[in-house]
């Protein structure tokens, strides 16, 4: 993809019973915006039926995602209820101390896990998936690593897919980023930022399995297991479940 970063499709990775994730179907990446024709035409050769976006209004306002003719848009913002506004500049400058950076990153994940704008929105994202069984889902935040990498890591855990995949599809974001954090870094030390932020904002900017981990953790003692917390944190039933599964696993 040109104009479209961190983009992938999680088809072929192996799930429940050795059946391999359907292609096509679930395709993760960064924000659509400024796509050039030929990124258009490629998501459009997935059948691409549905984009949901899990950013905030502010984000979504400051950089619109392009329309795509035909494609359902669905927005769901994941961090509507943390105290943590990443969206407000100012307020992000104030956060930018490498000394603090991790920990907020921490906690931002155990925050996937136990507010109520997450579980709504995850949960939200799980049924999308299910309506829009005919053809591609598109999932995506800002960088398409957090917000979306916690997505892709509920769907596929679901799906049965191995905690050692689930972990090597979300690392592959530090390659798939690393020019785009490269340049936006310069552009931040050109506003006038200093050492230590930009140090920051590239652990802002990171993945690092402990992150996705404090979710893991946060559910486990949450609910006690990945089951109970799909039932009874997010409210999906079995028979969601199944239906999942069914569209898309292989035969």
């Amino acid at each position: 993809m040109s104009n479209l970063s961190n983009f992938r499709d999680l088809g072929g990775l192996i799930g429940e019973g050795g059946r391999k994730v359907r292609i096509k179907k679930l395709l993760r990446a960064a924000q659509i915006a400024s796509l050039l024709q030929e990124d258009i035409d490629k998501l459009m050769s997935y059948g691409l039926k549905a984009i949901v976006d899990f950013r905030s209004l502010a984000e979504i306002e400051r950089i619109p995602n392009d329309e795509i003719e035909g494609v359902k848009y669905l927005n769901l913002d994941i961090m509507a209820d943390s105290f943590v506004k990443f969206d407000d500049y100012n307020a992000w400058m104030d956060t930018l101390k490498t000394d603090t950076a991790d920990g907020d990153m921490l906690r931002t994940y155990r925050e996937f896990v136990t507010m109520d704008s997450a579980k709504k929105g995850y949960a939200c994202f799980i049924r999308e998936c299910i309506n829009a069984a005919e053809g591609g889902v598109l999932f995506h935040c800002a960088a398409g690593k957090d917000r979306t990498g916690f997505g892709a890591a509920i769907i596929l855990k679901i799906l049965g897919v191995s905690d050692e995949d689930i972990f090597e599809d979300y690392y592959k974001t530090f390659e798939e980023r690393k020019d785009v954090n490269e340049r936006l870094c310069e552009e931040y030390r050109a506003k006038g930022l200093d050492d230590e932020q930009i140090d920051a904002i590239k652990i802002f900017y990171g993945v690092k399995k402990e992150y996705l981990e404090a979710s893991f953790c946060e559910l486990e003692k949450e609910y006690g297991s990945f089951e109970s917390y799909i039932e009874n944190g997010l409210g999906i039933t079995a028979e969601e479940i199944s239906l999942l599964k069914e569209l898309y696993l292989e035969d």
